[in-house]
């Protein structure tokens, strides 16, 4: 009775540690592929804009959101905050046209 239960026990213990390293491969393998590659262009701020207003334009028919254009704005420029000022030049995510996609 032992050697079954102790055979039962041991097959679970190796499938639980399977979907452990399972699950964890998959979870962080899928963070690496979430960040999309973006083309940049060169944005010079004018009087009056924002990061909003930049991303806002800059992502009218991409697949980002406004908040995510700010944090990939934020993050090519190494922006520590959402101040700017007229006259600097900023890095913009654009579409790629005319790029085969999957």
């Amino acid at each position: 009775m032992n050697r079954i239960l102790r055979k039962k026990l041991d097959g679970s213990i190796l499938i639980l540690l399977l979907s452990v390293v399972l699950f964890s491969w998959t979870h962080f393998s899928d963070r690496e592929q979430e960040s999309d590659y973006y083309m940049s262009s060169q944005w010079t701020v004018s009087q009056g804009e924002s990061l909003w207003t930049i991303a806002s334009s800059a992502t009218n028919e991409m697949g980002l959101t406004i908040e995510e254009a700010i944090l990939w704005i934020k993050d090519e420029n190494k922006l520590d905050d959402e101040a700017i000022y007229p006259g600097q030049t900023l890095k913009v995510p654009v579409e790629m046209k005319g790029v085969a996609k999957d």
